[in-house]
């Protein structure tokens, strides 16, 4: 039976083991004890051997914590199985075995002189020997604490002046990690709530702008469960008037760069610095102006400096032990610096190469120039072939082997500058090399070229150009701007049945290269011409005939030697057949086509040919033959008289197949029925617009039968004549009769006669005789005869006085036109006077002028005059 604190194991029991138990617990101290109430244990008996009973853990290890440096550390673990002697109980520690044992009631882990790496976690497992049954674990962690130590302490006694800042340094070690407190003169810091005191975990305590009251003594104790420590310094503050560590001296900087003047001062309290150049003040620890910096150190620094900063710098410091002053002079170069850089170059080789470098820099500085090319120093030349003038650098006669990346280093105490640029040396590419031609194998007028690249000079290739020369003509440019990333190209569009060489050069930006060796002379198959026969001209001969004209096809397109032609033709606008010519010689190049329609259009086409076969037809050509004249008649004519001098013709147009060419018109003709020489023709345009036409003729003579007729016409004549219609214009008055004469005249009467109108216009129906005094109206008498009376006998005048007598013919359309004269009555009338005065003028071979002065009148209207001759 064991204990384990306020347990009672009993292990392996018997039958001796049965009974009542009880705890009693003593006080040491005043002998006081308890009793607790007991309980029975009954152990029972059992003769035949039990089953295996799997380990339990009953007491299981406890977590531990250990102070560093004690002798020893125990774990315990109390394990229950059956058979007890059997049990196996194993201590492990990271998996790994660190005690075992067999048959015990009680196992203690027992760890000597633990230290740090016995620090972790156990486990305690208990089996059974040749058994399967589970085992059972426990775990318990064992710490190990170590008491504070000190890694840094400060010293016994520290020293600070007055407005400066110290450093308390204090630091600790422990399991666990210390915890530090401070305190000053025996008060904890937090207490003091001063904020210029600072606990910096990496370093220990900070005391910012030292005051005398900081004077005294500061501890640090370090504690944790282990225990603690501490440590402690006395602080002392004093005072002093400012003095110079490192002056201001005189400093010479370049425009643009930074100046810094020292200014280190000690003293207690901490010395105010002040900058001034004359009496502006540029930098103290409450105001500044731009590009003026005072620095922790007390300097000044001007950044960046600028040429007027040149001058005199003073610094001021002061505490309240005394005042001091240091000065310094500033002197500022202009800075060096390349204004004229050198510029990337490409020459062409053997040519000169100039690379440019000019500075501009302070007239007090002395500069210097320096070349490098890729980083290596470039020298002069005895030849001067490369020469540095006024710091450019000149390389005469260049060649590749100049070529690189140049630098020109200018080098001053007032700064250096560095400018860097390439030269490139480029000449004219090689001739491209192992040129190839060959026949394509898709299209019979291409050639293949391939050639191998060339050299391009330094110079990137801008193109490749192709010549080449056909049938021994001179070379010629056919691609003039072949891709310079390809080695080869097709030559297109090339003549059959010629034979080709071609050459390539390469150009970049010096210019063409030299050719490539020419390639062997390519001979082209013949094809058939691809163009047709040029400037094709077709005329109409006769009206059954035309004639065509043509010129050879271009002779790019024959494409061969041109054996003959061929012409077709047809109807123009019809799918019929075509019918062909064929012409053998191609030193003809005419044809005339017989045997044709009249005036019908045709369209012909005329294609050449060569040994290889037909080429293409040109483009139909159009022609007519020549006109024929009308074979047909009018269709439908009528004729009617409209007046007694104009007739109406209307009809129809012959069929247009038989009009035989373009009809320019219509001819109406009229002539009277007895005189057929005496033909009236009256032209009329055609009118496309209808079928039926319409026509007059005017001025026919009235009341007279013409026969009429209408005839078509083209421009090679007339067709013929409709059937003759005859037909009669309309009657219409009467002319004038005949001259009036007179007789019997006697003082109260007269006779007068006339004859029948020349112009009857009609059926005379009788005469109008009127007669009246001359000049008055109402003594008008008029008479109307028969018209078969051709005189009259006037009555009931007045002696001796002047009529006016009028005659007219009359028919059913009116009275006719009036023949008047005026004749005296009472006294008859007399023979006429003879002329005088006869003169014969203006003879010739057939004819002769008369002229006379006419006699006496016979007291009435001379009528006529009778010429004689013999």
């Amino acid at each position: 039976a064991i204990t384990l604190e306020n347990q009672l194991v009993v292990l392996a029991t018997a039958a001796a083991d049965a009974g009542r138990y009880y705890v009693q617990a003593v006080n040491e101290k005043n002998g006081e004890n308890k009793t607790s109430p007991s309980i029975y244990l009954n152990v029972a008996d059992s003769e035949a051997p039990a089953d295996p009973v799997a380990p339990v853990i009953v007491i299981p290890p406890r977590n531990t914590t250990v102070v560093a440096g004690v002798s020893e550390a125990t774990l315990e673990c109390v394990a229950n199985a059956r058979p007890v002697e059997k049990l196996s109980l194993v201590w492990r520690r990271n998996s790994v075995e660190v005690a075992s044992g067999v048959g015990s009631f009680s196992r203690r882990l027992t760890i000597i002189n633990p230290t740090s790496a016995d620090v972790g976690m156990y486990v305690c497992e208990a089996s059974l020997l040749d058994s399967s049954v589970k085992p059972a674990e426990a775990r318990a962690f064992l710490s190990i604490t170590e008491a504070p130590y000190f890694t840094a302490e400060p010293r016994r006694k520290m020293m600070g002046e007055v407005e400066k800042s110290v450093d308390i340094q204090c630091q600790a070690r422990g399991v666990p990690m210390p915890k530090l407190e401070w305190y000053k003169d025996a008060v904890p810091l937090s207490k003091l709530n001063n904020p210029r005191y600072k606990v910096i975990s990496s370093m220990g305590l900070q005391v910012r702008k030292l005051q005398p009251s900081d004077a005294g003594i500061f501890q640090c104790f370090a504690r944790n469960s282990a225990g603690e420590a501490q440590v402690h310094t006395y602080l002392d503050v004093t005072s002093m008037a400012p003095a110079f560590t490192a002056v201001p001296v005189d400093i010479t900087v370049t425009d643009g760069a930074v100046a810094t003047f020292t200014c280190q001062v000690s003293g207690a309290p901490k010395p105010a610095i002040i900058w001034k150049r004359d009496t502006q003040i540029l930098a103290s620890g409450s105001m500044q102006i731009p590009r003026f910096t005072l620095l922790e150190s007390g300097g000044l620094q001007i950044q960046p400096v600028v040429l007027q900063d040149t001058g005199m710098y003073t610094c001021y410091a002061a505490n309240s032990e005394g005042a001091i002053n240091g000065s310094g002079s500033l002197t500022v170069w202009s800075r060096t610096s390349i204004s004229s850089p050198p510029m990337d170059r490409r020459v062409i080789k053997g040519t000169t190469a100039i690379l440019e470098c000019g500075a501009t820099h302070d007239p007090r500085v002395a500069v210097r120039y320096v070349w490098k090319k890729d980083e290596e120093l470039v020298s002069q030349t005895r030849g001067g072939r490369i020469s540095l003038q006024e710091g450019s650098l000149h390389i005469s006669q260049t060649w590749s082997g100049d070529i690189g990346d140049y630098t020109c280093d200018v080098i001053s105490q007032a700064g250096n500058d560095s400018k860097a640029a390439r030269l490139e040396v480029i000449e004219l590419p090689h001739s491209p090399r192992n040129l190839q031609a060959s026949l394509n194998a898709n299209d019979s007028r291409s050639v293949d070229l391939s050639w191998m690249r060339p050299f391009d000079g330094n110079s990137p290739l801008l193109h490749y150009v192709v010549e080449l020369s056909e049938n021994n003509s001179p070379w010629r440019v056919y691609l003039p701007d072949v891709n310079p990333t390809v080695t080869g190209a097709m030559v297109k569009g090339l003549t059959p049945a010629r034979s080709y060489q071609f050459r390539v050069c390469a150009v970049n930006q010096v210019g063409k290269g030299q050719y490539s060796t020419e390639t062997n002379r390519l001979m082209l198959r013949e094809e058939p011409p691809s163009a047709p026969p040029k400037n094709i001209v077709a005329s109409g001969r006769t009206n059954q005939s035309i004639m065509v004209q043509w010129q050879p096809p271009p002779e790019p397109q024959l494409n061969g030697v041109l054996r003959g032609y061929v012409l077709r033709y047809r109807l123009a606008g019809l799918p019929g057949e075509y019918q062909q010519k064929n012409i053998t010689s191609p030193e003809i190049n005419y044809c005339l086509i017989t045997e044709l329609i009249i005036w019908t259009q045709y369209e012909i086409q005329v294609a050449a040919y060569t040994g290889a076969g037909l080429g293409v037809f040109s483009q139909p050509v159009t022609e007519y033959t020549l006109q024929g004249v009308p074979t047909a008649p009018p269709q439908g004519v009528e004729v009617k008289a409209l007046n007694s001098t104009t007739i109406e013709f209307t009809w129809n147009p012959p069929p247009q197949q038989f009009i035989n060419g373009i009809n320019q018109g219509y001819k109406l003709m009229a002539w009277p029925e007895r005189s057929a020489e005496d033909v009236i023709i009256v032209t009329i345009t055609p009118d496309y617009h209808g079928t039926r036409h319409l026509g007059y003729i005017s001025g026919l003579k009235k009341f007279t039968w013409y026969l009429t007729s209408v005839l078509c016409f083209t421009t090679p004549g007339n067709g013929p004549r409709s059937v003759p219609k005859l037909v009669q214009t309309h009657e219409d008055i009467p002319g004038p009769v005949g001259r009036l004469s007179f007789t019997e005249i006697l003082d109260t009467s007269l006779r007068v006669s006339w004859e029948e109108p020349v112009d009857k216009n009609g059926i005379i129906t009788g005469y109008l005789v009127s007669w009246e005094v001359q000049g008055k109206n109402q003594s008008r008498v008029a008479r109307t005869l028969a018209n078969t009376t051709l005189d009259y006998k006037v009555t009931g005048l007045t002696s001796l006085t002047t009529y006016t007598l009028e005659v007219a013919a009359m028919t059913e359309a009116g009275v006719g036109s009036v023949t008047s004269s005026t004749i005296s009555s009472g006294v008859p009338p007399e023979l006429p006077g003879p002329p005088s005065n006869l003169v014969i003028s203006k003879i010739s071979s057939r004819s002769a002028t008369l002229k006379f002065r006419a006699g006496d009148d016979g007291k009435t209207t001379i009528s006529k005059w009778i010429v004689e001759g013999q």
